[in-house]
């Protein structure tokens, strides 16, 4: 027995989808969750509405 599970039980499957609203902002929808937005800040283009994409990776390193 080597302690990993048989079949594909092992396998996750995270999916996530877009759609861009301006050249700068996109909604993004995770499961059933309400959608985030994610925006640059105005000095990048943006509308600041929104954590950047930057910043949404680096919550995604603290989690």
């Amino acid at each position: 027995m080597t302690g990993i599970p048989e079949g594909n039980e092992y396998i996750v499957v995270n999916r996530a989808h877009g759609r861009m609203l301006t050249h700068s902002a996109a909604e993004i929808v995770v499961r059933h969750f309400p959608p985030l937005i994610s925006d640059e800040p105005a000095p990048r283009g943006g509308e600041d509405r929104a954590p950047s994409p930057l910043e949404y990776i680096l919550v995604a390193l603290c989690a």
